[in-house]
């Protein structure tokens, strides 16, 4: 009987998965979704060797989200709507990207694909640096594939991009441009808030990612084991959004990732307000005891996380 229960229980569980849109696979809620949710940054999964700890002039603190638009106003208006922030006129003036500094010290950058050569992966984000030379060096001696050299578009602003063993593009900026914070107008109508909570690396091997993306950065990190609640890796950031390294996706065949997280105070309102401006539920909403999140799609596609902000 015990035997026919755990197989009954399998049986439900296979076929909750199946039925969710885009072939999404609910998983169990790990501690760094957990943590991030709360906006605190620190490790999980278990210890298998001694920490290590690096030295790296590329610095642990993300400066912006990329996403990768093929609209650039009406990814601008969509963006602005989600989180109910005034629309920037003056930034959709002909250029290629439509930027927004947001709470947290991690902004967004809605970058227009028609500027992007087919042939360059996509960045997903960025990392700052005082030293772009250094950075540059640190990158080279380490082995991490770099995408041309240093780029200097304009003075005051130096970047070069690297990619990891999955993939992912991430670009290392030195800039002296500084940009105030959007905020909310008091009588915003959504729950969003403008902060994203954070941003998701879709990997295929949970250690090989962890080695190489902690070892970049020059940061301490534990290898884990195989097990289900250590799918999700929080690298510790130094402030703005964590970045959590997310091997879910590879482990069932899912062709989809999720770029990053938006946090709210209230996630069953988040989901009404979008719903009243016409956004469809991707993933509908997940509760594991006080986290609590769903997705979206935005109009090219990409899939964004509303996830409740837990304080703990």
């Amino acid at each position: 009987m015990r035997e026919g229960a755990k197989r009954e229980d399998r049986d439900r569980r296979h076929e909750r998965r199946r039925i969710q849109p885009g072939g999404y696979k609910p998983q169990r809620v790990t501690a760094a979704l957990r943590v991030v949710a709360g906006n605190r940054g620190i490790n999980n999964g278990e210890e298998m060797g001694a920490v290590v700890q690096l030295v790296s002039p590329i610095d642990n603190k993300v400066e912006s989200v990329f996403v990768h638009v093929t609209d650039l106003r009406r990814s601008a208006e969509w963006y602005s709507m989600i989180m109910g922030l005034p629309l920037l006129e003056e930034r959709l003036n002909g250029g290629n990207v439509y930027w927004l500094n947001l709470r947290g010290g991690t902004g967004l950058i809605l970058d227009d694909n028609r500027s992007n050569s087919p042939d360059t992966p996509h960045v997903r984000f960025m990392y700052k640096t005082d030293d772009i030379e250094a950075a540059f060096r640190y990158a080279e001696e380490k082995g991490i594939p770099t995408i041309g050299g240093i780029d200097r578009p304009h003075e005051g602003l130096a970047f070069f991009r690297f990619v990891d063993p999955d993939g992912n593009a991430i670009m290392v900026t030195q800039s002296d441009y500084v940009s105030d914070v959007v905020e909310k107008p008091e009588d915003a109508e959504s729950p969003i808030q403008n902060r994203i909570g954070g941003i998701f690396l879709n990997v295929t091997d949970m250690n090989r990612a962890i080695r190489f993306h902690s070892e970049a950065l020059g940061v301490a990190y534990k290898e884990v084991a195989d097990r289900e609640e250590d799918s999700i890796y929080d690298l510790p950031m130094r402030q703005g959004s964590s970045v959590l390294l997310d091997v879910n996706r590879a482990k069932h065949g899912d062709a989809y990732q999720t770029l990053f997280m938006f946090v709210a105070k209230d996630v069953d309102g988040a989901k009404a307000y979008l719903a009243s401006k016409g956004v469809p539920v991707f993933t509908d909403i997940e509760r594991h005891g006080d986290i609590a999140f769903f997705t979206v799609k935005d109009p090219d596609g990409n899939v964004i996380m509303i996830c409740i902000e837990v304080n703990e």
